[in-house]
């Protein structure tokens, strides 16, 4: 199966916060199946879709996936929540996914994350994650600040959410940058410098049973000129769809 880079990433963003606020009320193991789609933003660059496996555990201090990586929740104030996680970063792609691409190599990286979570009123969050690339692949720094509202529509759970993602001028060159040994005839070097990346997400989730529940996510991505105006992108928004189904022991 291929990896899908930052499309992959951001997908599996939205599988483990979609179990996260399920599994705030119960402590579990979960299992599933995840069908996930996703547009690029690189040249010459397709929508890529597939199916791949979702294993999580979440409890009230920790949670831990194959997606997220672990987490610790150190702090919980009621309306005020800090954790601390290692969190897993698929490469945004490999040379292979389009000829505009040939010759840059990417790998996987992990970050260091400080996670704040602040409830504003009843179904509304405000969340920051401050993170810092453990791996060396690029010593790159990012920040996440964003609003969730938790709305029931006709009994159907229903989570809003508006943010953004900052990368520092090392990991937005890591992403959309091109480097010196990297130039050819048709790729100048280019350096993005910091990007602001904001994004619109709506997710849902639905018991079938005692154990297993189907959920959902679609998401929206919008990128700055700053990266737009790179030799290897070419879109200035991306959309990604995730459906699955988990079963919970």
């Amino acid at each position: 199966m291929k990896h899908f880079g930052s499309i992959f990433s951001a997908l599996m963003a939205v599988i483990f916060s979609v179990n996260a606020s399920h599994a705030e009320e119960n402590s579990n193991f979960s299992v599933g199946l995840v069908a996930v789609s996703g547009s690029s933003i690189y040249s010459n660059d397709k929508t890529r879709s597939a199916f791949m496996p979702s294993l999580s555990y979440n409890s009230e201090k920790i949670s831990v996936s194959l997606e997220k990586g672990l987490s610790y929740k150190f702090f919980d104030g009621g309306k005020v929540s800090l954790a601390a996680s290692i969190r897993p970063n698929l490469r945004p792609y490999k040379s292979s996914y389009s000829t505009d691409l040939s010759g840059m190599e990417r790998s996987n990286f992990y970050d260091g994350v400080l996670n704040v979570s602040y409830e504003l009123s009843r179904g509304l969050k405000a969340k920051l994650a401050i993170g810092k690339e453990l791996t060396t692949e690029h010593n790159g720094n990012t920040a996440d600040l964003s609003l969730s509202q938790f709305v029931p529509i006709y009994g159907q759970p229903i989570i809003l959410t508006a943010g953004a993602k900052w990368y520092d001028g090392k990991r937005a060159n890591y992403f959309y940058g091109v480097n010196s040994s990297e130039v050819s005839n048709q790729r100048p070097r280019y350096a993005p410098g910091s990007a602001t990346l904001p994004y619109l997400s709506i997710s849902t989730f639905r018991p079938i049973n005692e154990h297993v529940n189907l959920f959902a996510n679609v998401n929206f991505n919008f990128f700055p000129s700053n990266v737009v105006n790179s030799p290897i992108v070419e879109r200035k928004s991306s959309a990604s769809v995730v459906i699955g189904l988990n079963y919970d022991f």
